[in-house]
């Protein structure tokens, strides 16, 4: 496959492929990020091939065969994606597991006394922005399916206290991390993924609430807040670099899944019109950035490995952590990325 010269669609498609071939299963958190990107193809293609890819991934899921260690009970179920599928339709069999799951988070998740959720091993009150992207999108889903507002409001509640807690007011970027260098200290990062998480969930939120719903406004605005915010710090390449504040290639790489993860929010808010003009040139230099960093055989690189607060949480130790080719976190956000490309009406990448 030339990633350069092909539908976005069918891009998408193979990066979650290979994801799977590479890995043998989506058993690990990022696999939730991918099947969620293989759902949202499926429901905005209609294809039925790609309909038929989707359900069959997460049948497993929603029966209850999978288990696998993780810090939300969620991913049992297949996560945003099985949530994602019940809310347009086009899973009503997962109705009573996803119920079963977003009242195990409701009831039995450990939190920390403002209400977030916080890491189940350790320390008491460590907190996390990757929280965003596991709790919001499902407990939103899940709450618009299931006709269930106190799920809608967790979602929204679990995404907006992580903003106002990790939200950097020079910048208007977010932290990744609290408590994990020393109780209440604020990892010093301004991390391309961890924005990116950030991103994921606010526009997840700002597109789904209905136009009526009280917080929409609100989400609306967090949301754009943060794009505003990140694309201050856009490379010309259309990426962000790991430490998002270091201007320099000698201080920081260009890292990928973040890039793809705000490349992502960026599309949902252009299709649902809630974005700024600026914003689509912005997104198609972005995934012609992208582009540049994954192969004909679609190894994906300059993907930051597994990273929570390392060593002291300082950006020099963030920038310390190294790319990884083909890294677990590398597939998801490409496919989420090129995903909405494909709904954009972007018929080659060729196009970008």
């Amino acid at each position: 496959m030339n990633p350069k010269n092909c539908p976005p669609l069918d891009l998408a498609l193979a990066i979650a492929r290979r994801h799977e071939a590479i890995y043998q299963n989506f058993d690990h958190y990022t696999g939730i990020v991918t099947m969620h990107g293989m759902a949202r193809l499926a429901t905005e293609s209609r294809s039925p091939e790609t309909v038929e890819a989707a359900k069959a991934t997460l049948k497993p899921y929603i029966a209850g065969e999978r288990h696998w260690n993780g810090n939300f009970p969620n991913y049992f179920c297949g996560g945003n994606a099985t949530a994602w599928m019940l809310h347009k339709s086009m899973a009503p069999e997962a109705a009573d597991t996803v119920r079963f799951y977003a009242e195990q988070i409701m009831n039995d998740a450990p939190r920390n006394p403002e209400g977030i959720l916080e890491m189940i091993h350790g320390d008491r009150g460590r907190i996390w922005i990757d929280v965003a992207f596991a709790v919001t999108p499902f407990m939103v889903f899940a709450g618009l399916a299931l006709d269930n507002e106190d799920y809608v409001e967790e979602g929204f509640q679990q995404t907006a206290m992580m903003v106002k807690a990790f939200r950097n007011d020079e910048t208007g970027l977010l932290h990744q991390s609290r408590g994990f260098c020393g109780p209440d200290k604020l990892s010093e990062d301004h991390w391309s993924r961890g924005n990116g998480w950030g991103a994921y969930a606010l526009c997840e939120l700002a597109v789904e609430l209905p136009d009526a719903h009280p917080r929409k406004a609100e989400a609306v605005a967090m949301f754009r807040d943060l794009i505003n915010s990140v694309l201050s710090f856009q490379e010309d390449s259309g990426l962000w670099r790991q430490e998002m504040t270091a201007r320099s290639r000698y201080a920081a790489y260009l890292e990928t899944s973040g890039s793809a993860l705000i490349l992502y929010a960026m599309g949902r808010g252009l299709v649902a019109g809630i974005s700024e003009e600026v914003w689509r040139e912005k997104f198609q230099l972005g995934l012609r950035g992208l582009l540049e960093y994954i192969t004909p055989d679609l190894d994906i690189f300059h993907t930051c490995a597994g990273c929570l607060s390392p060593r002291k949480g300082t950006k020099l130790d963030y920038m310390a952590v190294a790319p990884v080719k083909n890294d677990h976190h590398a597939f998801g956000p490409y496919v989420l990325a090129f995903g909405q490309a494909a709904q954009l009406g972007y018929t080659s990448t060729q196009d970008l």
